[in-house]
């Protein structure tokens, strides 16, 4: 068991911050920027470095700032685990893992003080407290879990070669939230029913498959095939091939609704209604990713009953690939040439797709998770 909230300490103190009559944080950003600026002088001085005012506000309750529950707790994750090993000979080893977590009181982030309830007319009637703006408000009520199953088979590099295969089969829960401090990635359709969320995380990659090898090719001078030629022998001699193969399934996105269609004096937090139908394509472009006459927009007043991080983006799949040869020149000393191929197939891994459904992009792709193919060449002197 760990409690482990160091990441957070600096933010859990901000948050705990006076708002009013204080005047809370004053931030001044990109101060003094020529290039921001019309003219050569300083818009901003150390005479009056906060020409907005030091004055609290007339109200406490007119101000939408960063608060946090006074009766937070402190996260913590239950971890634990099962595996058998086998040594299958002198280099290499075979495992098998179970792995599972379980986190408690995670940090929610959230837009509250907004309506109990969708429906018309004012939402702040329909809010616990009318007369206070909705604002952010973090607590400790978050959860997650994470059960994997890991392989591995490990070959220390011998006779020549090296390889490992590694593959993890899990899945990843949480509620509500999947970024860090419980805010980044906040996507609750209600902030008082974050149960309902209880979905796969944004980070949930339910395969991973990652091959890597270093291969001395068994020719030449010393090697298990050495030519009677001797030029011959030199030249297919001393060289050395590497690799690295990454496969693994595609990270959750949420679809979105612009807007407060719900009316409850929030923005940006709402999910389309599915409407029936597979969501998922079988040969999915960039052009359309998914199948978007699956989900239309909610009825005025009401929340979307499309669940949260219910598609997927592309998957990954690249190849890194190397080729070394070396020179010997005296004992203890030798030239190594290297080539490198980083995405050496050049296959493109799409982004993520609009998820808008008010856009006339929805369910388009306009961008790529990684870059084209790369390839340097260096000489290395070894001495």
């Amino acid at each position: 068991m760990f409690f482990d909230n160091w990441a957070g300490v600096t933010q859990t103190a901000q948050n705990f911050e006076g708002g009013w009559p204080d005047v809370a944080q004053q931030l001044g950003n990109n101060l003094n920027n020529q290039l921001a600026t019309e003219g050569p002088l300083p818009n901003r001085t150390g005479t009056n470095p906060f020409p907005e005012g030091l004055f609290p506000a007339p109200t406490p309750f007119n101000q939408v700032l960063w608060y946090m529950d006074p009766n937070h707790k402190n996260p913590y994750s239950m971890q634990w685990n099962l595996g058998v090993q086998h040594q299958l000979n002198s280099s290499t080893v075979v495992t098998a893992n179970y792995v599972g977590s379980g986190s408690r009181r995670l940090f929610i982030g959230g837009y509250y003080n907004t309506a109990v309830t969708p429906g018309p007319g004012n939402p702040r009637d329909r809010s616990p407290f009318p007369y206070i703006l909705p604002t952010f408000y973090d607590r400790s009520w978050g959860r997650s879990n994470y059960h994997a199953f890991q392989f591995l088979l490990d070959k220390k590099y011998s006779n020549g070669l090296a390889y490992m295969v590694s593959y993890t089969w899990s899945k990843a829960i949480d509620i509500a939230s999947s970024g860090w401090y419980g805010v980044e990635g906040h996507s609750a359709q209600d902030p008082y029913n974050i149960n309902a969320d209880r979905s796969v995380a944004g980070f949930d990659l339910p395969h991973v498959l990652t091959v890597n090898w270093v291969y001395q090719l068994p020719f030449g001078p010393g090697q298990r095939w050495k030519p009677s030629n001797r030029v011959l022998s030199h030249i297919i001699g001393n060289w050395q091939v590497n690799g690295i193969v990454l496969f693994h399934s595609g990270v959750p996105f949420n679809l979105s609704v612009p807007g407060d269609r719900a009316n409850t004096a929030n923005n940006g937090y709402l999910r389309p209604d599915y409407i029936g139908g597979e969501t998922t394509l079988s040969n999915p472009t960039p052009a359309k990713w998914f199948n978007t006459a699956a989900f239309a927009l909610p009825p005025q007043f009401q929340f979307g009953t499309a669940g949260r991080h219910i598609l997927r983006r592309d998957g990954m799949e690249n190849l890194d690939f190397s080729i070394f040869r070396q020179f010997p020149i005296l004992e203890g000393k030798r030239l190594e040439f290297r080539a490198e191929m980083f995405n050496a197939l050049n296959n493109p891994v799409f982004g993520t797709p609009n998820g808008n459904i008010s856009s006339a992009d929805f369910g388009k792709v306009f961008g790529v998770a990684k870059q084209p193919r790369q390839i340097q060449m260096a000489l290395k002197f070894i001495f």
